[in-house]
């Protein structure tokens, strides 16, 4: 499945940066379902929507690790037709290029699994 940005242009994100740069999930108030709130730490936090187009949305602090891991998440999510795991998220993760992952994301990857399946 290709992503398309707001314009219909294909978008094909293979480094953090770009991650960064074209949130394709960043949540705009639309009519979605909340699935909950998440803090990771007294800093980073974040939100999940489910759109009624099926896909996931989120809301979150500034943290580039955080909002890298997000959209990256949502975009498997919607590559794999909804079904999203720890081996596939990871998957996807390591695909990143310039993106190394710690315990942030490792918890933000456990909480957003957790999030969708339970929402």
């Amino acid at each position: 499945m290709e992503l398309k940005d707001e314009c219909g242009c294909i978008v094909n994100r293979k480094y953090a940066s770009d991650f960064l740069m074209k949130r394709l999930f960043s949540y705009k108030k639309i009519n979605a379902e909340k699935l909950g709130y998440f803090r990771i730490d007294n800093f980073r936090w974040f939100t999940l929507y489910r759109a009624q187009d099926g896909k996931i949305y989120y809301e979150s602090s500034e943290c580039p690790l955080l909002i890298i891991t997000l959209e990256a998440l949502c975009e498997r999510y919607i590559e794999n037709e909804g079904k999203i795991n720890r081996d596939n998220s990871m998957e996807k993760l390591r695909q990143i290029k310039g993106f190394t992952i710690n315990q942030i994301v490792n918890e933000v990857v456990e909480k957003f699994i957790n999030g969708v399946s339970n929402g």
